[in-house]
């Protein structure tokens, strides 16, 4: 319960000073364990964001957290990420994603740039 007490980069930071316990997983303890503001990125969510460009093709998944806990409003960090892993483990596949039920694919880098190689 102290780390309630502590701001979140403290929290953060005492978590992942904790041997196997990276940015992932400290998001993952403060967002769902203690509700604070921390947005988690697995591989799922850093596939789909890189693909409709939330993030850039070359950010890796430690600059993913602090891009898209900008981009993403606190209050909507639980179900975006929800919303975000299904989508990925649904519809947006690292092999194979299926664009054509995706309903991202107007806004979507990885569509748009596969889809005119298909022309």
């Amino acid at each position: 319960d102290f780390l309630n007490q502590l701001s979140l980069e403290e929290a953060k930071a005492w978590l992942t000073a904790i041997n196997g316990v990276g940015p992932k997983t400290a998001a993952i303890i403060l967002l769902f364990a203690f509700n604070r503001p921390a947005f988690p990125v697995d591989t799922h969510v850093h596939r789909v964001t890189q693909r409709i460009g939330l993030i850039g093709p070359k950010t890796n998944a430690e600059r993913a957290h602090i891009e898209l806990e900008t981009i993403i409003p606190p209050e909507e960090y639980y179900a975006a990420h929800l919303n975000i892993i299904r989508h990925g483990r649904t519809v947006c596949h690292a092999r194979h994603p299926n664009c054509e039920a995706c309903p991202l694919t107007s806004f979507c880098d990885y569509f748009q740039s596969h889809s005119s190689e298909s022309r």
